[in-house]
């Protein structure tokens, strides 16, 4: 149901929670405008935005999500300009140095489109994206919940066999990090628009399907699209996930396959990657992938959290070194930069865009790590396990 209270049913046209998708429009949108030759992505942030706190930041650092902008505690009644004025006077890091996923970033950057077209950020959508490609149920929420027309879709989860209201925040005026509101039929419209490249002409997408390196010598998981993608013209997927509300779209652009689906029942995160990777497998023609379920974090309860430390090998990637601190992971790939994961139903690790479990219990250590993506589903081992 889309709102179990009024007994609306959820159908391919319901508009749901997008979640951190709204992302990949921002990105497209200053694509857009620096193809029209109206700003540079190299430009200076404060060119645009004068009182941005961090003088060397450039957009194209909010776009890699590499400004060191530091999360803020609670966006809650905050338009964009207010996101930045409550921005601290330093980054955490020396922008452009290296990734870490950043929503302000995005609520920044959607605060230059609008400066730059004169266009408020909902009418800039729907002239540029959800107009002209038929996203006829897309939309921008309104900040509060009680000024929503028509039956709003709300957000719930299980609770002990009970479905619970699990729903979206109330007095949100920021936008482009997320609040976009998007169908399933929305997001496959989105998803063909990559593929059939209506979104950017051919040459300025293969510009944005390029990864960031960073300073530190790392590379960026994400492409500068704002999509996960191992290779230029090969498949892309991005998700959003908040409260009770999950939402992919994953496209291919040798294929043309896109495959887009949402949720407003919070299922657990592997499991939402999972039922990505065999809708994939189906629309290709074959069946049910047939791997093992989603190795999450039960074991653990019967380890100390040294248990999950160690080097072990991905056959694709290579080393991937695991780290206990502070209540949770630390991974990195072969000695480079090390990314936080986030405990979950295993352990979610955004800048790499991985679910992380751990199985194989062995003289107290955790001699397997489950790497699970929409792209792939590995076992690596434990050195010397």
């Amino acid at each position: 149901m889309a709102n179990r209270e009024a007994g609306a049913d959820f159908t391919p046209d319901t508009p749901s929670d997008g979640a951190s998708l709204a992302k990949t429009f921002v990105a497209a949108g200053l694509w857009q405008l620096q193809a029209e030759g109206v700003l540079e992505l190299a430009d200076l942030v404060q060119a645009y935005v004068p009182n941005y706190p961090h003088g060397g930041t450039r957009l194209s650092h909010l776009l890699e999500h590499s400004a060191g902008i530091s999360e803020l505690d609670d966006a809650s009644g905050l338009s964009n300009a207010e996101v930045v004025a409550a921005m601290g006077s330093e980054p955490a890091f020396t922008p452009g140095s290296r990734f870490s996923y950043c929503n302000e970033c995005f609520d920044v950057l959607a605060l230059v489109a609008e400066r730059v077209s004169g266009q408020p950020w909902p009418l800039f959508l729907e002239e540029r994206f959800f107009g002209p490609l038929g996203m006829d149920s897309a939309f921008v929420r309104p900040a509060f919940l009680q000024d929503w027309e028509g039956v709003r879709t709300k957000g719930y989860r299980v609770e002990d066999g009970e479905v619970v209201a699990h729903d979206v925040y109330d007095n949100e005026p920021f936008y482009g990090s997320s609040n976009a509101y998007l169908s399933a039929r929305d997001l496959a419209a989105w998803g063909t628009a990559f593929v059939q490249t209506e979104v950017l002409p051919a040459a300025v997408l293969a510009q944005g399907e390029q990864k960031a390196e960073f300073a530190s010598g790392g590379v960026s998981a994400l492409n500068r699209l704002n999509w996960f993608q191992v290779a230029p013209g090969r498949p892309a997927y991005f998700d959003g996930h908040l409260r009770g509300f999950h939402s992919v779209l994953y496209w291919d652009p040798s294929t043309g396959l896109v495959v887009a689906w949402v949720s407003n029942t919070l299922g657990a995160r592997p499991v939402e990657v999972q039922l990505t990777r065999e809708l994939v497998r189906i629309a290709e023609g074959g069946e049910d992938l047939g791997l093992p379920r989603f190795s999450g974090t039960g074991l653990q309860a019967e380890v100390p959290p040294s248990a999950v430390e160690g080097a072990f090998f991905h056959p694709a990637l290579g080393d991937v070194s695991v780290r206990w601190m502070d209540g949770t992971i630390g991974v990195s790939l072969n000695d480079g930069s090390e990314r936080p994961g986030y405990p979950a139903t295993g352990y979610y690790v955004p800048d790499l865009g991985v679910e992380i479990g751990f199985l194989d219990l062995r003289a107290n250590r955790l001699s397997t790590l489950h790497w699970l993506t929409v792209f792939d589903s590995v076992a690596a081992t434990l050195h010397g396990g």
